[in-house]
């Protein structure tokens, strides 16, 4: 049986922060593998822990803790003989080479996960002990490749990031009555835009859209799921002033941050991807998609890979908001197919798999 030890100082819910809480408890449950998260103390430690996974407490990596947390790390490595150290981000990663380089002929093999784009201040330390690397789109292969590693001629190992199945799968129905209902009971249309609220998020975008649907004669109500108390106060107002001088705020509804987002996404009609900047990562439009939800977005990074995969009608050009109002309109009359069953390799247990057959390959490698 392996012994892996993910080393997640940035561990909270949501997002990329949470995979390796998913991927742990999804490699705990093939049941040939022990798996121990090194993580602070957060939210998601009780959820490991009744899926049979460990937890070792360390703090949030920053430059004034690195030397404490590296002794940390080494002394965990010490104690447990882990046959992989499992980082999640550049700060790990360098925590985890160092911890890891005085060990000889028990030094674990290093994979290094690559979640978000890669920070250029740590360009001098990146991965230096790290043995495998693995990202978790393409997008951000051919970004870590083209910032990083382009003169190293290092392979960078694929593995997307599955959803959780068992939760979000097309035949889910939440049990629990949604009472943003009653906002949307006076239009036809259910729009969401889950995510962030920044100006990369293109919300702004939202008002000649809702302007061109009603034209058309679509009266659309939009519901922004996004945690206002991170975005910043000068940008919300902002975006409330341009709404309410347009005569579209009436039409737009701010969830804040959603315990239930999962309910939230299954009861709307179609979801919406507006982003500016190609994203490494969306969780919440991988959950839609999984739930069976339509999807319109912007054709760049993971959001074009995923609905290249789940709904490709569901592309539209960066930037071309027409496009986007256009595919509602014709969705509004025609609905789309979706999926009965979420393709391989967006399920966690694709991704479980993918990286067990890697432990192997790198560790037979090393034998």
């Amino acid at each position: 049986m392996l012994t892996i030890l993910h080393v997640a100082p940035h561990l909270q819910a949501g997002g990329t922060a949470q995979m390796s809480a998913d991927l742990a408890c999804a490699l705990q449950q093939r049941g040939d593998s022990r798996n121990i998260i090194v993580s602070p103390p957060n939210e998601l430690v009780s959820q490991i822990r009744a899926h049979g996974v460990e937890h070792r407490l360390c703090r949030k990596a920053n430059l004034f803790n690195i030397p404490a947390e590296i002794l940390r790390i080494r002394g965990i490595v010490a104690h447990l003989q882990p046959d992989i150290v499992q980082s999640y981000s550049a700060e790990s990663a360098l925590i985890c080479t160092l911890a890891c380089r005085k060990f000889k002929e028990t030094k674990p093999s290093h994979i290094e996960v690559i979640t978000s784009y890669p920070h250029r201040d740590f360009k001098r330390f990146f991965h230096r002990g790290s043995q495998v690397f693995v990202t978790i789109s393409k997008h951000l292969r051919q970004v870590t490749t083209e910032r990083i590693l382009q003169k190293r001629r290092r392979d960078i190992k694929l593995i997307p990031y599955g959803v959780n199945h068992l939760q979000c799968y097309p035949d889910y129905r939440p049990e629990s009555r949604d009472t943003t209902r009653a906002t949307d009971a006076h239009h036809n249309l259910t729009l969401c835009i889950p995510g962030p609220i920044t100006p990369l998020h293109g919300l702004e975008n939202l008002v000649p859209l809702l302007k061109t649907l009603e034209q058309q004669g679509i009266s659309a109500h939009t519901r922004i799921i996004g945690d206002l108390g991170k975005a910043a106060p000068a940008y919300v107002q902002k975006l409330k002033q341009l709404y309410t001088e347009a005569h579209v705020a009436e039409r737009i509804s701010w969830l804040g941050a959603c315990t239930d987002l999962r309910d939230k996404l299954s009861t709307c009609d179609i979801i919406l991807s507006l982003s500016h900047r190609p994203a490494s990562y969306n969780r919440p439009i991988l959950e839609a998609l999984s739930l069976g939800r339509p999807v319109v977005g912007f054709d760049h990074g993971v959001v074009g890979e995923l609905l290249e995969s789940f709904l490709p009608e569901g592309r539209v050009a960066p930037g071309d908001i027409n496009g986007v109002a256009d595919t509602i309109i014709q969705w509004n009359t025609y609905r789309p197919g979706t999926i009965t069953d979420i393709p391989y390799p967006y399920r966690i247990c694709d991704t479980a798999e993918s990286f067990f057959h890697l432990y192997e390959s790198v560790l037979r490698k090393d034998n």
